[in-house]
């Protein structure tokens, strides 16, 4: 048995000998029958939340970017719980039974043991993520999601379930047990997953400090002095009045001291979560890259939601704050609106300007992105977890586990 020559009939001998052992039984239907409908009750659970919005006065593609984005983020989801089980006792399961030495006494090499049951195992987790294809269709009839945005997103959603798939293959290959080697995939599932979020928000904690910050608002004095100016308004009109109260006319430059999170220090961490990736390479309509706020405030797109969260943290933290705008949110008869720019504009219900913000805010564009480096980051992972797997099923073995079953 040779290492690391792979031929394309060893390939295919190694990925049709999983397939028939792990697909030959009725509970593999069973599962596709069972998942099919799992997911199209939570597809039209979504859809129907969808309707809701739409009914709400949200556009039609608003409706359907956020059916095709929580429908994405539920099939990745499953897909990486889903993949674990076909890789993670592939070969510690059959080397406890016995079928695993009678493979390495024929001339196929490790490598192409590795890659046939990594293939066998990435066809078997992809069947389950083809069949939610049907619910994806039906989010693109609700709004304007094109066939290439589709295709793009579940390409890397593909592409994940392959890492989750090489990284039980490692474990399988490295632990003796399958109870092992199962937790062990599963909790790098997490590791990816959830940790990495809990580890950021922890970690916020330590990057937060006080700081000083430039302020445009009302002194002291000058606050306290509006505050009763509003609170007489407000007694003299109970039901808010055809006149609105004055506008804030004392705003001012004055320096504070505020507790600021520097989160670009450490929002790398998400860089590699698997949701992060595949928020982040999925296509957008055309214009919307150069200020994802904007896309974010008029669409309720989840897939761009955590894209422009990640890249704010990203951000270097602003040291200029506008506390003259808030106060015109409770006011009667004001409207407060964003330009392009991000900056902030008061307006009288007739339409007269009476308040622009100096402050600028930044606008969060995706002209860098972030998912190959996730992506490449994941691939790397999976790549080192499968040549674990085929160093250890290279024959002769060097040292093994006691009571480690050979034949």
């Amino acid at each position: 048995m040779t290492g690391w020559t792979l031929s394309w009939n060893g390939l295919r001998t190694v990925v049709e000998l999983e397939l028939k052992q792990r697909v030959r039984s009725r509970r593999w239907i069973w599962a596709l029958v069972g998942w099919f409908v799992v997911i199209g009750l939570i597809s039209w659970l979504i859809v129907a939340a969808t309707d809701q919005v739409r009914g709400g006065g949200a556009s039609d593609y608003s409706a359907g970017a956020m059916a095709f984005g929580m429908i994405t983020y539920f099939v990745l989801g499953m897909g990486l719980l889903i993949a674990p089980a076909f890789t993670a006792t592939s070969i510690n399961g059959d080397r406890s039974a016995g079928t695993l030495a009678t493979l390495q006494a024929t001339r196929l090499s490790a490598l192409e043991l590795a890659t046939g049951k990594l293939v066998a195992a990435w066809l078997a987790a992809a069947v389950f993520l083809v069949v939610a294809l049907p619910f994806i269709a039906w989010s693109m009839l609700l709004g304007n999601i094109s066939f290439w945005q589709v295709l793009v997103t579940f390409a890397v959603v593909f592409a994940e379930v392959a890492v989750v798939c090489a990284i039980g293959l490692g474990w399988s290959a490295l632990v003796s047990r399958p109870a092992g080697s199962t937790f062990l995939t599963y909790f790098s599932v997490v590791v990816l997953t959830a940790i990495t979020v809990i580890v950021v928000g922890m970690l916020a904690l330590l990057v937060t400090r006080p700081e000083p910050v430039r302020v445009w608002g009302l002194n002291p004095a000058d606050d306290a002095a509006y505050q009763l100016e509003v609170e007489r308004y407000w007694q003299e009109h109970p039901e808010g009045g055809d006149e609105p109260p004055p506008p804030v006319t004392k705003c001012t430059w004055y320096n504070d001291t505020e507790s600021v999170s520097h989160l670009d220090q450490i929002w790398w961490i998400l860089a590699a979560n698997p949701f992060v990736v595949v928020a982040d390479a999925a296509p957008l309509p055309p214009g919307s890259a150069a200020n994802l706020s904007d896309y974010r405030q008029l669409n309720s797109d989840p897939l761009a939601l955590l894209r422009w969260g990640v890249r704010r943290m990203a951000i270097p933290p602003a040291l200029e704050r506008d506390r003259c705008t808030p106060l015109y949110d409770s006011l009667p008869g004001y409207t407060v609106e964003w330009d392009s720019g991000g900056t902030p504009r008061v307006y009288t219900s007739g339409g007269t300007l009476v308040n622009v913000s100096p402050v600028q805010v930044q606008p969060v564009n995706v002209e860098n992105p972030i998912w190959p480096w996730g992506l490449g980051a994941n691939v790397l992972l999976g790549a080192v977890f499968f040549w674990v797997a085929v160093r250890r099923l290279s024959v002769p073995y060097g040292t093994l586990p006691s009571g480690t079953r050979v034949a």
